[in-house]
C-alpha cells in the first residue's frame, strides 16, 4: 500500500520536491526588494536548505539568468562567476540602471555632495520616497545617488533596492 502511495505521489508531482522548468526571462537580473542591511543568497540548490555559495549585495545588478526555474520560486543564477539558486521574488529585470526606495528614518533625509555628513547638502529625501536612482557601486557605508535632478551621497543604511 505505501508503495502504491509514493507512486501516485511521484506521478502527480506532490512528493515534496519542487520541479525545475525551462524559463526565459530577461538575459540578467538585478536584486530588487532587499535592504541594504540585508544580501541575497546564491545557494547551491533551490531551497533555504541547501548551503550557501556566495552572497549577492543589495544592489547587484547583472545577475545572469541561467534559464531554470522551479516551481517554488527558486531562478538558477550566476552571480561573479558562482552559478546557483536564488529566490525569485528578489530578482528583478535588470534595465540599465539601479533604482532605491528609502527608509529608517522620519521627515525628510540630507544626501550630500560628497560622501560625508560634513559635506555640502545637495537635496533632500522625502520620508519613504522610490526611484532614487543609483549611480555606482556603494562605497564603504555612502552610496551615490540621483534624486529630483540632484547628484549627491547618501548613507547605504537608508536604501532599500527597489524596481519600477
Amino acid at each position: 500500500m505505501k508503495l502504491y502511495v509514493f507512486m501516485i505521489s511521484a506521478c502527480l508531482g506532490i512528493s515534496g520536491f519542487a520541479s525545475v522548468q525551462a524559463f526565459t526571462g530577461p538575459a540578467s537580473y538585478a536584486v530588487v526588494w532587499v535592504k541594504s542591511e540585508d544580501q541575497l543568497r546564491l545557494r547551491a540548490g533551490p531551497g533555504t536548505r541547501y548551503k550557501i555559495l556566495k552572497s549577492i549585495p543589495f544592489n547587484a545588478i547583472q545577475v545572469k539568468n541561467l534559464g531554470s526555474r522551479t516551481t517554488s520560486g527558486w531562478c538558477k543564477v550566476q552571480y561573479r562567476g558562482v552559478k546557483g539558486w536564488s529566490f525569485c521574488k528578489y530578482l528583478g529585470e535588470y534595465s540599465g540602471a539601479r533604482y532605491y526606495s528609502s527608509h529608517g528614518y522620519t521627515g525628510t533625509l540630507k544626501f550630500y555632495k560628497k560622501p560625508s555628513s560634513k559635506s555640502a547638502i545637495a537635496g533632500y529625501l522625502p520620508e519613504y520616497a522610490t526611484g532614487i536612482e543609483g549611480l555606482d557601486a556603494c562605497v564603504n557605508t555612502w552610496c551615490r545617488i540621483r534624486y529630483d535632478g540632484n547628484l549627491g551621497w547618501i548613507p547605504r543604511r537608508y536604501l532599500a533596492s527597489w524596481q519600477f
